[in-house]
């Protein structure tokens, strides 16, 4: 069983999306807490993740956005504050999406064809970890008479359902975590190569 926190209910909402189709079983268990911001996210997210544990969850991930910051810094910053406070005793996995987890919704921008029908974008990205304020830049691509048809927080857990999760791994290596404590129960406290 997986427990998840993240900086905002989308996030986490899109998270557990992502964790079931990488499971390939809908039926996964995850407990999840998504917060109003990162600040509260890390100062409460020890307290949250420790809850978890005691409901059994063995597998956990906190998730905080690089935004401007580098990856390291902030992987750093949820280890500081999040996981080495709650020391759990199950896999970890400090999340950390180069400038916003919407840069992984960018890899496979075809995706979100299937839920606005009326949104045909042109282009693929094939860099999206390397677009400043990914969910900016994804409201910007959907505007029509002057009004975005893409909000993060009602389409990214509904779009996440058709990522074709082989080239979110490839073209977003801050994907590679996730994907391997959930295929391989392998978390990255310890890997310091790996942000």
């Amino acid at each position: 069983m997986y427990g998840v926190i993240g900086e905002d209910r989308s996030d986490v909402e899109t998270l557990k999306v992502i964790i079931r189709k990488l499971a390939k079983n809908e039926n996964v268990q995850i407990k999840s807490k998504g917060y109003g911001s990162c600040g509260e996210m890390l100062r409460k997210g020890a307290t949250q993740l420790k809850a978890f544990e005691k409901l059994n969850c063995t597998r956990f991930i906190a998730c905080y956005d690089s935004d401007r910051a580098t990856a390291k810094d902030r992987k750093k910053e949820l280890i500081e504050k999040v996981f080495t406070p709650a020391a759990l005793s199950g896999e970890c996995c400090a999340l950390v999406p180069i400038q916003e987890l919407e840069s992984w919704i960018l890899a496979d921008l075809k995706a979100v064809t299937n839920v606005i029908k009326s949104w045909r974008p042109e282009n693929e990205e094939k860099n999206p970890e390397k677009i400043n304020d990914p969910k900016e830049y994804l409201e910007k691509l959907s505007r029509k008479n002057h009004r975005p048809l893409y909000s993060h927080a009602t389409h990214n857990p509904i779009v996440a359902k058709y990522l074709d999760l082989d080239k979110v791994h490839e073209r977003c290596i801050s994907f590679h975590p996730l994907a391997a404590i959930v295929q391989n129960g392998k978390g990255n406290l310890r890997d310091e190569d790996d942000s």
